[in-house]
């Protein structure tokens, strides 16, 4: 099987190996870069399941390839954990592990966006409790609007991972929703895109704590809007 056709039914095959993963020095960068925003999760308590998350940055030398994490987002992650693709979903180099194809391709779509240059899907607990509730979070916490989140964060229609579904659904819900930087994911979880990775990370971090707020607010009667002067 070759590496394209791998990529294509990667929910049959249990990795995949290429090249060594060799860099510039810019892109070497950007990897530092979401490697500390993975360490920032982690230390941030959003990573209950660090290996149903997966996170990817936008290469500086090669802008249409992006650099995928290949096994999740595990608090042993290294410099090699990594796979580089096209923003067509195609295997260039690196590894990647099993169920590649649904990553890659919830990533791509995201990158359609002017200005994306970072990836984060999470599946942490307050922000995905939303989710399977089909229920959008509100913009009543101020910290979402200084992560840049200026709009409700919206739910997409529920689509399977490994037949293809979430991808399908994913992205005409994107095109419809020009102004979000997350999305929630319908029974799954939550993908988050921003111009860098430090910043992507802040916001997942930011929405799960949003999220988490919100249900305890359920309380007290509820949240309620920002109150504009």
């Amino acid at each position: 099987m070759s590496a394209v056709s791998a990529i294509e039914f990667g929910n049959k095959v249990s990795s995949i190996e290429g090249s060594s993963l060799e860099l510039g020095p810019e892109d070497r960068a950007l990897r530092q870069q979401l490697l500390d925003a993975i360490r920032f999760l982690h230390l941030s308590g959003v990573l209950t399941n660090g290996r149903s998350a997966n996170a990817s940055v936008r290469l500086t030398e090669t802008p249409d390839h992006v650099l995928v994490t290949a096994r999740g987002l595990p608090k042993d992650i290294t410099e090699e954990d990594f796979g580089i693709v096209t923003l067509g979903g195609e295997f260039v180099r690196g590894k990647l592990g099993k169920g590649v194809r649904s990553v890659i391709a919830m990533h791509t779509h995201a990158y359609k966006r002017p200005g994306v240059g970072s990836v984060i899907h999470t599946h942490s607990l307050n922000a995905t409790a939303f989710a399977v509730a089909h229920k959008p979070i509100p913009l009543h916490y101020e910290p979402l609007l200084t992560r840049g989140q200026t709009v409700p964060i919206p739910v997409s229609p529920y689509g399977d991972r490994n037949s293809g579904g979430l991808v399908s659904a994913l992205d005409g819900f994107l095109a419809d929703h020009p102004e979000t930087r997350s999305v929630l994911l319908a029974n799954h979880g939550l993908l988050v895109f921003d111009e860098t990775p430090e910043k992507a990370a802040q916001l997942a971090v930011t929405i799960d704590e949003a999220a988490g707020i919100f249900i305890r607010a359920q309380a007290l009667g509820g949240s309620q809007p920002i109150q504009a002067k």
